[in-house]
């Protein structure tokens, strides 16, 4: 267990949430695996389910004199830019194969983009997790890197379908378990996926990838199982600027 003093000074936000959560949905300290606040620089707060765990971190682009660390939205962010490709290689985060993975983004200087852009990935054996912008819309983006996929994208009645404003955080969710993929925008639930699901299992590979574009990344969550929706909606509504 994490001592409640440590907690506190990593996630100050979103502990209050875990002290008062009802019985109906609490989420433990100890469902919290991988933790990137960006609050000490590049490495993350948690790795591993265990506070100040050394992570390996590849630069697939750049190098460490290209990180900018800025305003987040608590405290410190990440921002990438072009040029910059980070990798976590932190398979013992994940479990075997389920899971949460949430995280805060906030565009700079691309509202109404134009082009696709991917703001996070996460790879696992053989399925890699994408969230992913279109024009228009927002997608969690799944592929077996073999030519198989599928976009679980926004709500067929067209709600936040591009939430993204320069300047203006959003918050992004997707889940996974075998049989069934969620993804969530604001803490709103979007769209499931639930026949034909490519599984991701996390026994060989586990990787975060924050791509190079023009954003500020914060809060990168992952958590060693799948959250309802209660859960997703009071983490956003905990946290939100």
């Amino acid at each position: 267990m994490i001592a409640r003093k440590y907690w506190r000074s990593i996630f100050p936000c979103l502990f209050p949430f875990l002290i008062i959560a009802s019985s109906s949905f609490a989420v433990e300290r100890a469902n919290l695996s991988f933790y990137l606040s960006f609050e000490d620089g590049i490495a993350p707060a948690i790795a591993g389910g265990q506070p100040g765990t050394n992570t390996p971190i590849k630069f697939h682009l750049g190098s460490a004199k290209d990180i900018e660390i800025v305003a987040g939205l608590r405290g410190s962010g990440l921002r990438a830019k072009p040029g910059l490709y980070l990798q976590y290689l932190t398979r013992d985060s994940f479990s075997l194969k389920e899971g949460t993975i949430a995280f805060w983004v906030k565009p700079v200087g691309w509202s109404g983009l134009k082009e696709g852009h991917t703001f996070l990935y996460v790879r696992s054996d053989q399925v890699a997790l994408h969230f992913n912008l279109v024009p228009g819309n927002v997608y969690y983006y799944v592929d077996n890197c073999a030519g198989q996929y599928y976009l679980i994208n926004t709500a067929e009645d067209g709600s936040q379908r591009d939430p993204f404003r320069d300047g203006e955080w959003t918050f992004l969710t997707g889940t996974f378990k075998p049989g069934e993929q969620r993804f969530y925008i604001n803490g709103h639930f979007m769209n499931a996926m639930t026949t034909g699901v490519l599984e991701p299992v996390f026994s060989k590979k586990g990787v975060v990838e924050i791509p190079e574009g023009n954003q500020v990344i914060d809060e990168v969550m992952i958590f060693d199982r799948v959250l309802t929706d209660k859960e997703i909606k009071a983490i956003y509504e905990a946290n939100a600027p």
